[in-house]
């Protein structure tokens, strides 16, 4: 996979860029801050969107953009041999996210979403984001963290990379967490068993059962003794309820002898008022035969003045009519003048027209000359851009041709200062070889110090061990006594809990009793003395007090009990609470204890494994003391050293020149292939540009010519118009004769018309001092002929009226009849209200015989539930307490499977290192053949990944090696990993390689030995992309993409020339 343009839009630093990457080391160089990584993150992001970049998406979208700007990358690489193109746009709203992606092969759409684009990307690379960038992408310091940092960190490095760290961090840290939470719930579960005790549960549960069986056969009994109470309660029951139907009887006749006495007062005052009445009715006689004369005329006057109306009205409307007609002959009039002057204009346009003529032909010949040479303007002006852009291909591949003299005059001069270089690094190896002496004395000599205070270091601290051991041997002795108050604490407590849950239970239904019983008296108070009981529905009476008295004496009682209750739960809870306490703080000690006891085996063999570790650095150091004397030296000279070194600097700075020089050499044979092909360019544009010409000559077009045409046809468009309009107005002519002829008919018409109006008129005469004199006795007359309707109608009435009195007067009699009768059955019934008290008294005397039975019973009863509840909790403990048992063996069995499980996977990581690190070996070692031409060609890694390279018949770590040699060894190692991780993800085309900040504080010399190993990579990596902020190389790649900041503090990036 290789990169071709990357195009980016409000993402991250940058507004609008857009970057093109050549094959070779391209760097991409600026200072700290201006967006040179954030290249690497848009390349990520749109090969696999934010999953790549590890970004929030907060920071995506740059904060240059507008709220409806959207952020847009584009990636054009090649893969497989296909062209592709990956689209993402991504934009954040308050309330939802856009995110959009496009893949494109061979300018064809190939996938349109999100989630179609990131399977398809997936199968074209063949691996996920976190393997891609771990294959092709090396960070700030990552290459000389391979060698220098601590082993624990290099390995932990390598299995992330590797992708083997999840089985350590997630599956045996897992697993390790899952089994120490079982442990725990394994030893919860033992003091649990303890504290339930189920032997004495069991003890517990024979004497609550033998407890229940005395309680239901006390019960039968109490349940005979409330059977009597009932039958003698119906009975007072029966005899109550016959005394209240006779008492609602008398009360029934009471009040409706109440109602017939109302009835018959109202009835009398109603016939009092109806003979009233009737006597005002019949002194209206009178007043009617006073009306009569003035309502007869009525009629005869309302008949005349309508027919002075009818006249009034006719005369109204025609002169309404002969204003109007007049009106109308006025405005025919005026419109019939208006249509004779339009007639005498069109004469005039008919001059107009036949004056114009010859130039509306000549206006008429030169449009269509102008519309035959439009036809012709689209394919003149595409000849002439053809022309231009031909024009300005030819100075761009002129100036090509010269940028193209220089460079190659300037590599055979590279050429020749090559060929001088490489007489002068001839003895380079030589000296190499007494560098790698005094490198392997400084290692041995840096071994036997680093030994040396590993044996300092183990002797101080075994000193620390044997006080802390002797001091945690003292601190154990008191362990036994805190187990012995555990037990104790733990049996009282479960005595404690069972106590204050009866008392619990016990206090609850005491206060639903109590409840019970407040409920009861309130209806009873609510009653009343003479109201009925709510239970029996009989009469209180005598019993209501006593009833009252009992009730409350009752719930005094049992309030007292439940005070009694509450304190004892309430001191059980104190003291349990206080026994929970002190046995988490006993807990807390003991657990304390055990600490310290692992802490004591723990120092213990700390302390011997420290022994046996200074012994061993002791033999170490020997060892180290007797390579230095093999190798010819009593000690290491560091000032020969650094003799040495220096020369050996100055040569290799010399062959990173040389190295240099020949990458740049290598360009000649391209760029004279170059220069044939632009000469070619050339000769084959004069060919073109003179066709071009002989077209335009041949197709007659002449832009002035057009021009010229136009300017005459504009001055004659003035007639054209005046002529067009003339025409347009004559055509109207024959409308507006016809208007004119149909105005005149029109207007002789409505003169007619005014004349016979005005005719009428003459002859119609009308009054209007007779016609106001009619209207006002008209009225009069209405008036009192309306009167004499109304009297009428009460005069007709005094029969009806005289109906009804008769009617009430039969009704009063009826309902005094009715009042002597109820009177004589409330003396029948002869009922006595002491009756109804005598027996409500002896109702409530069997309510109370009842209630006390019911009491006892309900005692009895309170008795069963509490024992059966108490039978079901211990039940229910017993069954917990096995149930318990069961659980704490499952879990031991499973803590024994995850131990078993933990190991297993320990085992299998340790042999997956050991296959992923011979394949690492064996590729790192090609790869550092290629670098060094075949020098060194060995590399190990040991248990703990540091790197070992084989040299004259022994392994030594890289950090025995020079400087310039350990980039080397760094490189091999960085880009044997990529192989691996693209072999091992199944990719076999060539990819780019990135590397962040490699050079660190390197300085030149180093530089330069990294760039020429890098080089002998393109084969295998066409593509390397260096970042760095370290201008002073910018000249040694093969292209450099500068970064920098804008005054509007926007990322640039321009290409260094």
């Amino acid at each position: 996979m290789l990169l071709n343009k990357l195009a980016m839009r409000n993402f991250k630093r940058f507004r609008n860029q857009e970057i093109a990457f050549q094959d070779g080391i391209t760097g991409i160089v600026g200072n700290n801050g201006t967006g040179k990584s954030s290249i690497v993150a848009a390349v990520l992001f749109a090969l696999y969107g934010l999953q790549g970049t590890g970004l929030d998406a907060n920071y995506i979208v740059s904060s240059f953009a507008g709220p409806q700007d959207v952020c847009e990358v584009r990636l054009d690489f090649v893969a497989g041999g296909n062209e592709y193109a990956v689209v993402r746009r991504f934009k954040r709203r308050p309330s939802s996210t856009l995110h959009e992606a496009n893949l494109y092969l061979n300018q064809k759409l190939l996938a349109s979403s999100v989630q179609k684009v990131g399977e398809e990307m997936q199968r074209i690379i063949g691996m996920g984001p976190g393997d891609f960038r771990n294959t092709i992408y090396a960070g700030q310091k990552e290459l000389l963290a391979l060698i220098e940092s601590r082993a624990g960190s290099r390995k932990d490095w390598f299995m992330q990379v590797l992708g083997i760290d999840y089985l350590r961090k997630d599956s045996m840290e897992d697993l390790k967490r899952i089994v120490d939470a079982r442990e725990g719930v394994s030893l919860e579960l033992s003091g649990r068993l303890r504290e339930l005790d189920a032997a004495s549960v069991r003890d517990r549960l024979a004497a609550l059962r033998a407890d229940l069986a005395r309680a239901e056969e006390e019960a039968k009994r109490a349940g005979a003794v409330e059977k009597n109470a009932i039958a003698a309660l119906d009975n007072a029951r029966g005899e109550r309820d016959r005394l209240l139907f006779v008492r609602d009887r008398f009360l029934h006749l009471a009040r409706e002898k109440e109602v017939l006495a109302t009835d018959i007062a109202r009835l009398r005052t109603e016939c009092r008022e109806a003979e009233e009445e009737i006597a005002g009715r019949r002194r209206l006689q009178a007043d009617l035969e006073a009306l009569a004369p003035l309502a007869g005329r009525y009629e005869p006057l309302k008949a005349e003045l309508a027919a002075m109306a009818e006249t009034k009205a006719a005369r109204d409307r025609l002169s309404l009519e002969a204003g109007a007609a007049g009106e109308q002959v006025r405005e025919y009039d005026e419109r019939r003048a208006r249509l004779d002057a339009g007639l005498a204009t069109l004469a005039r346009d008919e001059q107009t027209v036949a004056g114009l003529s010859r130039e509306v032909a000549e206006w008429q010949a030169l449009r269509g000359r102008i519309t035959a040479m439009k036809a012709l303007q689209p394919e003149y002006d595409r000849l002439r851009e053809d022309l231009a852009r031909m024009d300005e291909r030819f100075v761009q591949t002129e100036r090509r041709v010269q940028e193209n003299r220089r460079e190659i005059e300037t590599i055979e001069e590279k050429n020749r200062h090559l060929r001088a270089l490489e007489t002068e690094i001839g003895d380079y190896d030589g000296l190499r070889a007494q560098q790698e002496v005094y490198l392997r004395v400084l290692e041995y000599s840096r071994q036997e110090e680093r030994c040396l205070q590993e044996v300092r270091a183990g002797s101080e601290e075994m000193s620390h061990l044997e006080g802390e051991i002797a001091g945690l041997a003292r601190q154990l002795a008191g362990m036994a006594a805190i187990e012995e108050r555990i037990e104790s604490a733990a049996s009282r407590k479960e005595y404690l809990t069972s106590r204050t849950s009866a008392c619990a239970e016990r206090q609850e239904t005491l206060r639903e009793e109590i409840r019970r019983l407040a409920g009861h008296r309130a209806d009873i108070l609510s009653a009343g003395p003479e109201g009925a009981c709510p239970t029996c529905r009989q009469s209180l009476g005598a019993h209501y007090e006593e009833l009252v008295e009992n009730l409350a004496a009752a719930t005094a009682s049992m309030q007292a009990t439940l005070a009694d209750l509450e304190y004892e739960h309430a001191r059980g809870t104190i003291e349990h609470q206080s026994l929970a306490a002190e046995l988490a703080d006993l807990q807390q000690h003991l657990t304390v204890f055990r600490r310290l006891k692992e802490q004591h085996a723990l120092s213990s063999t700390r302390y011997e494994q420290s022994a046996g570790i200074v012994q061993r650095w002791q033999a170490e150091a020997s060892e180290h003391r007797a390579a230095i004397r093999a190798l010819g030296m009593d000690g290491y000279d560091q000032a020969a050293h650094a003799a040495l070194r220096e020369r050996i600097r100055y040569i290799e700075g010399k062959r990173t020149a040389a190295d240099t020089l020949r990458g740049a050499c290598c360009r000649l044979p391209a760029l004279q292939e170059e220069r044939r092909r632009l000469i070619a360019e050339v000769e084959g544009y004069l060919a073109r540009k003179e066709d071009i010409e002989a077209k335009i000559a041949r197709l007659g077009f002449d832009p002035e010519v057009r021009q010229r045409l136009e300017a005459d046809a504009e001055a004659l468009e003035a007639s054209y118009r005046a002529c067009t309009e003339a025409e347009a107005r004559l055509a109207r002519r024959p409308d507006i004769e016809e208007e004119l002829r149909a105005v005149v008919a029109r207007a002789d018409g409505l003169r007619e018309r005014l004349r016979v109006v005005t005719d009428e008129l003459a002859r119609l005469t009308f009054d209007p001092e007779r016609f106001a004199h009619l209207n006002e006795e008209c009225n009069r007359a209405e008036a009192a002929y309306r009167t004499t309707l109304e009297l009428r109608v009460r005069l007709e009435e005094i029969p009806r009226l005289a109906g009804a009195l008769k009617t009430k007067q039969d009704l009063l009699a009826s309902r005094e009849t009715e009042r002597l009768q109820v009177e004589k059955a409330v003396n029948d019934l002869d009922f006595d209200e002491r009756q109804v008290a005598a027996i409500e008294k002896a109702l409530a005397g069997c309510e109370r015989d009842l209630f006390a039975a019911r009491e006892q019973e309900i005692a009895i009863v309170a008795r069963i539930t509490g024992l059966s509840a108490d039978i079901e909790e211990t039940t229910g403990r017993l069954a917990r307490a096995d149930a318990l048992l069961r659980q704490q063996e499952a879990l031991t069995e499973e803590i024994g499977r995850l131990k078993l499980t933990r190991s297993l996977i320990k085992d299998y990581t340790d042999y997956l290192l050991q296959v992923v690190r011979d394949r690492i070996e064996e590729e790192a070692g090609r790869v550092l053949a290629e670098i060094t031409d075949g020098r060194y060609s060995t590399v190990m890694l040991d248990d703990d990944f540091t790197v070992l390279v084989h040299d004259m018949g022994d392994d030594y770590p890289a950090d025995r090696f020079s400087g310039g040699e350990q980039d080397d060894i760094a490189i091999a190692l960085r880009v044997a990993l990529s192989r691996f991780l693209a072999e091992v993800n199944g990719v076999h085309d060539s990819t780019f390689l990135i590397f962040d900040e490699i050079f660190g504080s390197q300085d030149e010399g180093r530089r330069n030995n990294l760039l020429r190993a890098l080089r002998t990579q393109e084969a295998h990596f066409p593509q390397i992309l260096l970042i760095s902020h370290i201008t002073e190389v910018q000249d040694e790649f093969s292209t450099t993409l500068v970064v920098e900041m804008g005054a509007d503090q926007a990322s640039r990036v321009r290409e260094f020339a």
